[in-house]
């Protein structure tokens, strides 16, 4: 029972600090180096360098480019809780990011993919 109340406790904290680091973000206007270097790295392969899909990797991830456009209305309109959630357990065919990324850049590259549009 005593696990189970940590491990509540840690998640409360976890997401009350991925929250509070994407609103800090997006409420100064600006991204870090850190997290544009972050999406050079481990996004852009994929994303493209301007976020609107890498049209290379949609023949060996046998997908639309649609799937890795971040500038498009269907990933825009997700919330940043939205976002960061993708960043961190992946979906379909991107990795998931937990433990290999900081909180807080996945927190910022949220912010990041917005002012790419």
């Amino acid at each position: 029972m005593r696990w189970i109340m940590k491990w509540i406790f840690n998640s409360i904290l976890v997401i009350f600090f991925l929250t509070a680091a994407s609103a800090n973000a997006q409420q100064s206007g600006e991204v870090s180096d850190a997290a544009k270097k972050e999406f050079s790295k481990s996004c852009a392969s994929c994303h493209g360098k301007d976020g609107k899909g890498n049209s290379g990797m949609t023949k060996m991830l046998k997908v639309d480019i649609s799937a890795l456009n971040l500038t498009d209305d269907a990933t825009l309109n997700k919330s940043d809780d939205e976002l960061i959630k993708i960043m961190h357990d992946g979906l379909n065919k991107m990795p998931a990011y937990k433990g290999k990324i900081s909180d807080k850049i996945i927190a910022e590259l949220a912010a990041y993919i917005r002012a790419l549009k």
